[in-house]
């Protein structure tokens, strides 16, 4: 009888262990987001039908999938959909860990009453509408009494309030997608439910016939939900969906054109890399040897410049091809026949290719000595390496994932025998990363060229003449020795009252204060940089003073008693520019902000006469670009400003101002991606 019991315990226990190994499993998931970026995966749990056409955001129809991998692009990560069977089930999967996001038609509100999670930032507004056949008798909210809405009990939080007394409610099974729902409605099997207009919409455009209720309403916020413990995940979300509303209307578009579409636009689009020889972040400013030869180019042919930089897991040559650049200019020797369809210039300068390995390691004298060894190239110079005749031939990592520079970490760490960059940016990254070494040069003298997509021959035929100009009167050779020259020049990407890897001295003031008022912290660094270059002892004329050069009155309006407090100006700073925001509540994110930006700099005043007189002139007063921006140039006529209030004004200085702050605001969310 003992043996028995204790054989019946030792099972109990021994399931029980199982159990617990299962949980623990589960509840060591319950990751933020350094967790998560090491894991390099983010689970995204979504609700029954989420797949069948898209689930669109809100009223511009932008869908939560594209959005949501847009945002694991930029964290490097991959995504893993965690299909949910029901929308009553899907709150739990993210508490038990099964997932970081959970992705439904939440409301803050029908968040507040669940424990352990909270709402995402805003992601767009929408509506919630009664829904009605559209040939059936239901048209307005007179005739509601009576009636039956039919949706699962899991979506009525929240929506309570908006049906009126005489009206039924059906709670329907959980597994339903949406989508069947609204068929359902179509065909009348139900004669009423209640989603939001985002939903309406979609299934509009796909053929569903349905009747919008015309009962009042109101917009409503669409978030998404996280665990409470995410906080850092939810930050980073929350950087991301500023930066795309400040952006991804306005960035490049896949459109290839042809030169004269480049002159008519007056923009011209460059496909760039993030590094120090082709553009980068100096001290807050953008720099980079190709940033400055394409500058020179751009203000050549009367063009504005706009560096493209894409992701790291992007190829820069495919950006290009797909028409999200007029140019690309990439530092990096490309053989022509690899280059397909695209298009290239005169060579302007010749560069090595090189290998760059640890210190520790055995240095390769000669290319041979690479011969079977792992190396990292891109693809462009895992083209030339593998066209060397070598028995074995070079193991050629190709770098996916992460730019060509990033790979020196691995060879650091002794992942990687070597890596192979170019011979400029060997220079430059040896200076500045103590434990590396350059080894065998394993091609020399190859060229370096421009590239363009395939209309654009006319643009290519003024690049050419342009290079040839520029080495004749000795433009390009000045930059040479600016970036390339003697190695006694000051090694401005040491940047040594940066930290490693910052943007400014300031990061973490400039992270609380964004988080507190609500904009962007790359945001508020661009202006920073603009106004002070971050020296917090900057002093300009009129008695500006400190990182966000407050004026005496200003400072005595926002109650600052020290302008040269980093911590206390960055607070200033970003609340000031917060009230300037809300001087125009009304407007869409990317052109509020413009419109704050301008204000700081000419005073809000002149800005409500600019949208007087876009009004005036049959332009859209709540629009910035084209628009109001347009109209601030012209109030730098003093004969049109008088006939405004604010008067004469230097408003076109407040237009470069902005057009440089926001330039340089998408330069750093390329550079620094939410964290």
């Amino acid at each position: 009888m003992p043996v028995r019991r204790f054989r019946v315990l030792a099972a109990v226990i021994l399931g029980a262990l199982v159990f617990c190994q299962g949980s623990c499993k589960v509840l060591s998931t319950l990751d933020d987001l350094p967790e998560i970026l090491k894991r390099g995966e983010l689970r995204v749990i979504v609700r029954p039908g989420f797949d069948r056409w898209g689930s669109p955001l809100g009223e511009e129809g932008v869908d939560e999938g594209e959005f949501l991998e847009a945002f694991a692009r930029r964290l490097g990560l991959e995504i893993t959909w965690v299909r949910a069977r029901r929308h009553d089930e899907m709150l739990s999967l993210l508490k038990m860990g099964r997932g970081d996001l959970a992705l439904r038609r939440f409301s803050p509100e029908s968040l507040v009453s669940e424990d352990g999670v909270m709402a995402s930032a805003t992601i767009d507004w929408v509506e919630d509408v009664f829904i009605a056949t559209e040939d059936g008798p239901i048209v307005a909210a007179g005739d509601l009494e009576g009636t039956r809405v039919d949706l699962p009990a899991s979506m009525m939080s929240g929506l309570s309030a908006m049906i009126p007394e005489g009206v039924e409610v059906e709670a329907l099974p959980e597994d339903l997608p949406l989508e069947t729902i609204l068929e359902r409605v179509a065909a009348g099997r139900y004669a009423l439910t209640i989603a939001d207009s985002g939903l309406l919409d979609l299934m509009r455009w796909n053929g569903i016939q349905l009747r919008r209720v015309q009962v009042e309403s109101h917009r409503r916020k669409l978030v998404w939900a996280l665990r409470r413990s995410s906080h850092q995940l939810k930050r980073a979300l929350a950087d991301f969906i500023f930066a795309e509303k400040m952006l991804s209307d306005r960035d490049s578009k896949p459109e290839c054109r042809s030169y004269e579409e480049i002159r008519k636009s007056r923009v011209l689009r460059v496909v760039m890399k993030n590094s120090p020889v082709t553009v980068s972040v100096e001290k807050g400013g953008l720099t980079g040897f190709e940033y400055d030869l394409v500058t020179l180019f751009a203000k050549d042919l009367g063009l504005r410049l706009q560096p493209v930089i894409p992701p790291r897991s992007e190829d820069a040559l495919r950006w290009l091809e797909a028409g999200y650049g007029d140019l690309a200019c990439i530092h990096e020797p490309v053989p022509i026949e690899g280059a397909g369809g695209l298009l290239v210039s005169r060579s302007y300068r010749k560069v090595d290719l090189v290998s760059v390995v640890a210190d520790r390691s055995r240095e390769p004298g000669f290319v041979e000595d690479l011969a079977g060894l792992p190396v990292a190239a891109s693809p462009a110079a895992a083209q030339y390496c593998r066209a060397i005749p070598l028995d074995p031939p070079i193991d050629v990592d190709l770098v996916r994932g992460r730019d060509s520079l990033s790979s020196l970490s691995e060879v650091m760490r002794g992942e990687l025998y070597a890596a192979v960059v170019d011979s400029d940016s060997a220079r430059i990254e040896l200076s500045r990363r103590p434990g590396l070494k350059r080894g065998a040069v394993v091609l020399s003298g190859l060229p370096l060229r421009w590239l363009a997509n395939r209309e654009g021959r006319d643009l290519m035929a003024r690049a050419d003449r342009f290079l040839r100009r520029a080495r004749r009167d000795g433009r390009l050779r000045q930059l040479e020795q600016r970036y390339f020259g003697s190695s006694s020049r000051r090694l401005s990407w040491r940047l040594p009252d940066i930290p490693e890897g910052d943007l400014s001295p300031f990061d973490e003031n400039l992270r609380w204060a964004g988080r507190k008022y609500g904009i962007d912290w790359r945001l508020l660094a661009s202006l920073m940089y603009e106004e002070s270059r971050f020296d917090p002892d900057a002093r300009g004329p009129g008695g500006s003073a400190g990182l966000f050069q407050f004026m005496p009155a200003t400072w005595r309006e926002l109650g600052v008693e020290d302008p040269f407090n980093p911590g206390e100006s960055i607070e200033a700073g970003a609340r000031y520019l917060s009230s300037l925001a809300e001087l125009f509540p009304s407007l869409e994110l990317f052109d509020r902000m413009a419109m704050a930006i301008a204000s700081y700099n000419v005073g809000p005043r002149h800005v409500f006469d600019a949208r007087a007189l876009a009004r005036q002139m049959g332009l859209d007063p709540d629009r910035w670009q084209g628009n109001v921006e347009t109209v601030l140039l012209l109030l730098d006529d003093p004969e049109v400003a008088r006939r405004f209030p604010a008067g004469v004004c230097r408003c076109r200085r407040a237009v470069g101002y902005t057009r440089r702050i926001l330039r340089r605001y998408a330069a750093y969310r390329a550079q620094f991606p939410p964290s």
